[in-house]
């Protein structure tokens, strides 16, 4: 039910139930004002409490007027009922009066697409992962297959070097007469000391004056065989018709371009 109260009208919701029958005393939480709040059933409908000697039945006038009881004991003060004030009710949000600003039209987003592996970009990543490890392992390649290394070669990428794979020993030089004229020969060995065939390059002897000085021009030959297997001697004899002027020692070198 809605009451109001009587100093400031200040109004307030409460509940009939806490008022019982009688009514209770009830405080306005706004000015602390109190007074005795009827139930509904006891006011009327303008909120004055109701006239109860008047719904009353009449007393006769020749009945003896009943003897005066006692007056009871004063019933203990009820307890003051404090009203919370109701909450504000909350304001309608006002329009715009100014002039409205309609925002663009926004296209819609594409989907996006999903990335699927197709059989072309697996060959060409093969392709590309292949071409690498031929590059880095160049070396490796062209010791196990002496052909490759030609390949190389053409490519300008060898790393191979028959020097560090093949050496020389054994070195005997020789002079004799044929038919009047000086021949010179030369005798060695050529060992592979790698785990790989490697194909045989052009062989050079160099000459030595007595400072150990190279001299020109130097005497290059070919081998018969073109590839040594791994932990294989070849022994080679080659011949000269003359020799550099100032010689006094020979040495075997390996033309690598």
């Amino acid at each position: 039910m809605i009451v109001s109260c009587p100093a400031c009208a200040t109004r307030f919701s409460l509940d009939a139930a806490l008022l019982g029958d009688s009514g209770r005393n009830v405080r306005c939480a706004k000015c602390a004002h109190k007074w005795k709040q009827l139930p509904p059933k006891l006011e009327n409908p303008d909120g004055t409490p109701a006239d109860l000697a008047a719904a009353a039945d009449e007393v006769p006038a020749q009945e003896p007027a009943p003897e005066a009881a006692p007056e009871p004991a004063a019933p203990p003060a009820e307890p003051t009922i404090d009203i919370p004030a109701a909450p504000p009710r909350p304001r309608s949000p006002q329009r715009p009066t100014g002039p409205i600003t309609v925002p663009p039209k926004l296209r819609p987003m594409m989907p996006k697409r999903r990335f699927t592996v197709r059989p072309s970009y697996l060959l060409i990543a093969g392709m590309v992962l292949g071409l690498a490890a031929a590059f880095l392992f160049r070396a490796e390649i062209s010791r196990a297959v002496p052909a490759l290394d030609m390949v190389y070669s053409l490519m300008g990428i060898s790393t191979s070097s028959p020097a560090e794979d093949l050496e020389t020993a054994n070195l005997v030089f020789n002079r004799r007469n044929e038919d009047g004229k000086s021949v010179y020969s030369v005798q060695a060995d050529v060992f592979n000391k790698s785990e790989f065939p490697v194909a045989l390059p052009d062989l050079a002897v160099i000459a030595l004056d007595a400072d150990r000085k190279r001299l020109e021009p130097a005497h290059v030959f070919s081998l018969e065989q073109e590839t040594i297997e791994p932990g294989e001697t070849i022994t080679f004899r080659t011949f000269m018709d003359t020799l550099p002027k100032g010689t006094k020692t020979l040495r075997i070198e390996f033309r690598v371009e």
